[in-house]
């Protein structure tokens, strides 16, 4: 009996011990790290973050992504003061990095503006808005930008030959161009859609005429310094998103359905305005970043030659999106 509960205690501890040296046993799950990602509204700008939440692929890089809807301006202080760790405003961060504060953009998602030139209907192109009223947002910002470049090609002068008003978001802006108090306004979806059932003319589709970088991904100068392989990763995981996105319509459209409550009119068109907009390798021409650059050296009154490398770091993108 006492050589049988030996036995038995031996094995037990066999076991046991055999069980504490497996591998797939004793390895602990890998704790995910805390992302903070800021971005300012549910649109297909930023879609590309939510797709590859939802796919799982930022898990698979370790990372528990979690979005916050903020305005732009509480986005930019946010970053700077740690509050978050990404901010997707591109424009608004290379505005920053240009202005000596310690961001860089690293990613582009959104190449094209997703902008919309509304007027009333008796305005049949740009050059009619000669003397007129035309409501923007926020001086500086993606949309007036975007408004003063269609402008030059079309030889007007933003400064002398319109009368641009501060109306904030598209939904005050499109209040004001139905209520009559301007002649046109910048406008993205639905509102677009939108002023066109209610016959007011959509003169223009600014992502025609040029690349900008309205949305992307930015980020502080340290984190690029301390926390290289998380950035690698989080674009590593957008990037993979994107080409599911690209070849497989209907099922990103669902989840953009799902994601933003738009009905599947308005869902389908804005992918198909991301799929021309999305860039293929998360980067746009240095001639974009160059115009952003420029404007704020102008509005900033900012002296001296400005490096493009002091507000772009695209080490990162090609990394990842190297084949």
């Amino acid at each position: 009996m006492k050589a049988t509960n030996i036995l038995r205690c031996w094995i037990s501890a066999a076991v046991i011990l055999g069980c504490s040296t497996s591998p797939t046993l004793s390895a602990e799950p890998t704790a995910l790290h805390e992302v903070k990602i800021g971005y300012t509204s549910t649109s297909i700008s930023a879609f590309p973050i939510e797709f590859a939440r939802r796919k799982g692929f930022f898990r698979e890089e370790g990372l528990s992504v979690l979005m916050i809807v903020m305005r732009t301006n509480v986005i930019m202080n946010a970053l700077l003061t740690r509050g978050i760790d990404y901010g997707t405003p591109s424009t608004s961060v290379i505005r920053a990095a240009a202005n000596d504060l310690p961001v860089k953009a690293v990613a582009v998602l959104m190449g094209r503006p997703d902008y919309f030139l509304a007027a009333k209907k008796e305005f049949k192109s740009l050059r009619d808005l000669k003397g007129k009223r035309i409501a923007i947002g926020t001086f500086g910002a993606a949309a007036a930008i975007a408004l003063r470049v269609v402008l030059r090609q079309d030889g007007l002068d933003p400064e002398r030959d319109v009368i641009r008003l501060q109306m904030g978001g598209g939904d005050s802006r499109f209040a004001a161009l139905v209520g009559g108090t301007v002649d046109a306004t910048i406008l993205n979806f639905p509102f677009n859609l939108q002023a066109e059932k209610l016959g007011f003319n959509v003169l223009l589709w600014l992502g025609e005429r040029f690349e900008m970088p309205l949305s992307g991904v930015g980020v502080r100068d340290e984190t690029i310094q301390k926390n290289p392989g998380q950035i690698l990763g989080l674009l590593r995981a957008i990037h993979r998103a994107l080409l599911v996105a690209r070849s497989n319509p209907e099922e990103t459209i669902q989840a953009f359905m799902e994601w933003t409550r738009v009905d599947r009119e308005l869902a389908t068109k804005s992918y198909k305005l991301g799929t021309k907009s999305w860039p293929d390798n998360l980067i746009i021409s240095d001639a974009a970043i160059k115009a952003v650059v420029d404007q704020a050296q102008i509005e900033l009154k900012i002296r001296g030659p400005i490096p493009l490398d002091k507000v772009r770091d695209w080490s990162f993108a090609e990394n990842v999106t190297r084949k």
